[in-house]
């Protein structure tokens, strides 16, 4: 192989039409073959913690909250017609944007979309996961047949 990769080197130095400067030897080539060769290793990038919805702030702008994000806060429970819901409260996951002054937020998904005003946002107001991986409303404030599924956006003023 080596003497195989000597003879390429040769060839291809003196097909370019420019003598060698400086006597090639086998581990010479070698090594200048097998360093072109090498394919370029492109960085592994990491993929990002998957975007669960977005919050758009009063002022225009959004923010991704993310499920490492969601996965960072304190868990809650309420108990809404007999049944457990757990997850983050949605104060906290407002912080998260760095809202902490509303005067109502708007949650947008599938089913019915919902508006709770700044005194609804309260202990008894969570982000619930459902089982398809999205996050649904659960509040005490709201009927449970009304809350917003599959949570894309929050809308706050």
């Amino acid at each position: 192989m080596k003497k195989l990769l000597l003879v390429i080197s040769i060839f291809l130095l003196t097909a370019c039409g420019a003598p060698p400067t400086a006597p090639i030897t086998a581990e010479a080539s070698v090594t200048e073959v097998s360093a072109s060769a090498a394919p370029t290793e492109e960085p592994v990038i990491e993929p990002s913690s998957p975007v669960l919805f977005k919050i758009v702030k009063a002022d225009g702008s959004t923010f991704d909250v993310t499920l490492e994000a969601i996965k960072s806060l304190p868990l809650t429970q309420i108990t809404v017609d007999g049944k457990v819901q757990e997850g983050p409260k949605l104060l906290d996951v407002l912080a998260l944007a760095g809202v902490t002054e509303f005067t109502e937020v708007s949650l947008s998904g599938t089913g019915s979309p919902s508006t709770l005003t700044f005194e609804q946002v309260s202990e008894n107001t969570i982000l619930d996961f459902s089982n398809r991986g999205t996050m649904k409303l659960a509040t005490t404030h709201i009927p449970k047949a009304d809350w917003t599924k599959d949570i894309a956006e929050i809308t706050v003023k």
